[in-house]
This record gives C-alpha cells, sequence and structure tokens, in this order.
C-alpha cells in the first residue's frame, strides 16, 4: 500500500524530524492525536531524555504525541505497536492479510479504547505501514 500524506501531514512529519534529528516512516493524525512511526532502533532518541522532545512538539503543536517503532516484522511491529499482546497471528486470507491478537482480560479494554478508538488507530496504522486489513483482539 502507498502512504499517501496531506500537507498537515508533511510539516508535522517535518517538524517532527527536525527537531528530534530522526527518520520518520510514517505519521498519522486522528483527533487531538498524532501518531509517528520512527526508525527501528530510534525511539529513545525520537522521545528524549525523560520525554522532553515529545512535550517540546505537543507544545509547538497543541496536540497529543505518540511515537512508536517501526519493525519490518509485521509481529514484531505489532507487538511494538501494543506491548499488551501475549501472542500474535498473520493470517493470509483471499481478500488480504489480517492480524489477531491475544491480550489478558484486564488489557482488553485498554486496548481496545473507549468506543474501539484505540483499535481503529491500530488498524489504520498497520493498514498503512505493513498492508495489513484487519486487527481482532482475542
Amino acid at each position: 500500500m502507498t502512504i499517501i500524506f496531506t500537507m498537515e501531514n508533511m510539516r508535522l512529519l517535518t517538524l517532527f524530524e527536525n527537531l528530534t534529528n530522526i527518520r520518520v516512516k510514517d505519521c498519522f493524525v486522528n483527533n487531538d492525536t498524532i501518531y509517528y512511526v520512527v526508525e527501528q532502533g530510534k525511539i529513545g532518541l525520537a522521545i528524549g531524555k525523560g520525554g522532553s522532545s515529545i512535550r517540546n512538539i505537543e507544545k509547538i503543536v497543541g496536540k497529543k504525541i505518540k511515537v512508536y517503532e517501526y519493525s519490518p516484522d509485521p509481529i514484531k511491529f505489532i507487538k511494538n505497536l501494543i506491548p499488551q499482546a501475549k501472542d500474535v497471528k498473520i493470517i493470509e486470507k483471499n481478500d488480504g492479510t489480517e492480524a489477531e491478537i491475544r491480550v489478558d482480560k484486564v488489557d482488553r479494554g485498554f486496548v481496545i479504547g473507549r468506543n474501539g478508538e484505540k483499535i481503529k488507530v491500530y488498524k489504520e496504522i498497520l493498514k498503512r505501514v505493513h498492508n495489513i486489513s484487519d486487527l481482532r483482539v482475542r
């Protein structure tokens, strides 16, 4: 899947890269939160000491920032995206690739989010980064 950036996304992506000196793989805006996917192994540098880089960018753009580490392996990327995932399966189907994760019962609501907001964001990021069409939580 080809990722298409809007002008706002390009501006936010460039701002993040200029302030952190870390290359961004993807930038996705949802409501009042900006989601960044950064190069593998660079998440600590992107966040900064004590979260200083993230707080600085949040002040500038006036939105919350979430940063995730990229991995070329979809299973590892899903674990980076959703640390509560105990088991991850990638299922190839005729109509696309799907992912299924298992989480503890106590973490299920946290992973899905209020009104399913978090799971929608995770699905969008997975679709954009690894062309995974669906995500199921078990």
